[in-house]
């Protein structure tokens, strides 16, 4: 199996009810996100090629650069916290990329430099 991985960010301010009152007030985060994609078999030499990967991960990830994520259609139904974001982008990629012979792994979003959620779907 081989993997690759790409690696963007964007800043954008949420709000939430999590465990600590604070997550309740809005505030923002500089997100880092990882994107791994998988085969067991290269095309032309690569599972998949980087640049089209940022170009479809950019695409998310600029609607959502320096806004409040509690006013994106994305996060209508739900609390835009770092799972749910990577939860999201994982199935907007997915979607994207659904014509390839590559899978989409799993996405990871770095809320800080110390804290992260992923997503992620069985085989």
């Amino acid at each position: 199996m081989y993997t690759i991985g790409v690696q963007l960010g964007f800043s954008a301010a949420h709000f939430h009810g999590g465990a600590d009152p604070a997550c309740g007030r809005v505030h923002g985060h500089n997100y880092r996100v990882e994107v791994e994609i998988s085969s067991d078999i290269l095309k032309n030499g690569m599972v998949i090629d980087f640049k089209r990967v940022r170009k479809e991960v950019e695409k998310t990830l600029k609607e959502w650069d320096h806004q409040l994520l509690n006013k994106s259609a994305d996060f209508v139904e739900m609390e835009p916290t770092t799972e749910n974001i990577s939860r999201v982008l994982y199935k907007k990629l997915k979607a994207l990329l659904a014509a390839e012979s590559a899978r989409l792994s799993r996405i990871k979003v770095w809320e800080t430099t110390h804290c992260w959620a992923a997503y992620e779907e069985p085989d």
